[in-house]
């Protein structure tokens, strides 16, 4: 397994390998980063182990895997990566250095998905002859980095709260990306534990942290009861 003992790269670093990405493209591509990357980018942690990616289709996957390959990059096999990493479902890539790239299509770990909205509320970070790229607003970050399990997405998660971000945003596109899931999850649950953990851990006290429990509540109230009936016939 290579996930351990990688070190951290800044933004200088990153902004270069964005650069080595523009020069070998040969069509249009815009991509959007959220997480570690972006934190780094603007100063919020000195640097981070990887960049992690939303494209919108295949077209765009199969154009930046290209490219990055173009840039001595290589494909790392499910066996490559620690477990959190394995089930976040994102195609990894890493060089020589130990940078590594994170690319997901339109779904992050096969829950939230890229919305409108999101892209509405996404900044442009670096425009270059091919790529442009943009990056996600802090609160779509918090929302994300509150559906993924690896050790470092919770200090992310308190770096980003710590910072300027509206929270009834995150409330709002966690109960709308919450409805239209056809699996029966219920998102607030998951983001209202991670709440929980960052109080208990940082002593950071999220606003809506009482209003995802109380949502969370009535949905599996709710859920019980439709079990219930089903079963009842």
């Amino acid at each position: 397994m290579i996930d351990s003992d990688r070190e951290n790269f800044n933004q200088e670093y990153i902004t270069r390998e964005l650069n080595r990405v523009d020069e070998v493209l040969t069509e249009k591509l815009r991509i959007y980063l959220l997480g570690g990357a972006v934190m780094a980018m603007d100063g919020l942690k000195p640097g981070t182990k990887d960049i992690d990616v939303i494209v919108e289709d295949k077209r765009c996957h199969r154009i930046l895997v290209g490219s990055l390959e173009r840039c001595d990059y290589y494909l790392l096999q499910p066996q490559d990566l620690s477990v959190p990493y394995r089930e976040l479902s994102a195609t990894a890539l890493q060089n020589l250095e130990g940078f590594r790239w994170e690319i997901f299509i339109k779904y992050v770990a096969k829950k939230l998905a890229l919305t409108d909205t999101m892209g509405l509320r996404a900044v442009k970070v670096y425009s270059g002859e091919e790529l442009t790229v943009f990056r996600l607003s802090n609160e779509d970050m918090f929302l994300m980095k509150g559906m993924t399990e690896r050790d470092r997405d919770l200090e992310d998660m308190a770096l980003i709260a710590r910072s300027d971000i509206n929270y009834d945003i995150v409330l709002e596109e966690c109960m709308n990306q919450s409805k239209r899931d056809r699996r029966g999850n219920i998102w607030e649950a998951s983001l209202y534990e991670k709440c929980e953990e960052l109080k208990e851990k940082y002593g950071i006290n999220v606003p809506i942290r009482k209003k995802l429990r109380k949502i969370s509540e009535e949905k599996m109230i709710k859920a019980e009861k439709k079990r219930a009936l089903g079963e009842s016939h």
